[in-house]
C-alpha cells in the first residue's frame, strides 16, 4: 500500500466507530475517505435512521468534499466497522458516476494488505447514465 493509500486508510480508520443515539440513529459503521485532484481529503460516516437522514458513508464524504469547493476524486477507500474494506454500496455508485464523465478512473483500494485496487468502472461497467457523458 503506497503512501497516499496509508493517509486515506489513517484518516478512515480514526473515524470509523459505531454509535447509536437510542433508540432510532445509528451512525459511524462505515468511513469513507476520498482524495480529490487536489490532494486534499475528505471522510465520511455512514447513518442509519428510521427517516430520511440516512446517508452511506460515500455520500458523506462526497457532500464533505463539494461543501469544500471539489468535485473530482481519484482515489476512495471505505472501512467498516470491524475494519475491513468494503466496495461503494449499491445506492452510492449513481451518486459517484454523476460527478463527471471521469467517473470511471476513480481508483477503489479493495486489499490493504497487498494494495489491490480496482477502477470505478470494473466494479460497475454498465451505468445507465453512460451515454450522458458522450454530449
Amino acid at each position: 500500500m503506497d503512501r497516499i493509500w496509508h493517509s486515506l486508510y489513517k484518516e478512515a480508520k480514526k473515524r470509523v466507530d459505531s454509535k447509536r443515539i437510542p433508540p432510532f440513529i445509528e451512525y459511524g459503521n462505515n468511513c469513507c475517505a476520498i482524495l480529490t485532484t487536489n490532494n486534499n481529503i475528505y471522510t465520511g460516516t455512514s447513518i442509519t435512521s428510521n427517516t430520511s437522514l440516512n446517508s452511506t458513508a460515500e455520500r458523506s464524504a462526497i457532500t464533505n468534499m463539494l461543501n469544500n469547493g471539489e468535485q473530482t476524486i481519484t482515489r476512495m477507500l471505505i472501512l467498516n466497522e470491524l475494519e475491513e474494506l468494503i466496495k461503494p454500496s449499491p445506492d452510492c455508485l449513481d451518486c459517484l458516476l454523476e460527478l463527471g464523465k471521469d467517473f470511471g478512473d476513480i481508483e477503489i483500494l479493495l486489499d490493504a494488505k497487498d494494495g489491490t485496487t480496482a477502477k470505478l468502472i470494473d466494479v460497475l461497467p454498465i451505468w445507465w447514465g453512460t451515454y450522458r457523458n458522450k454530449k
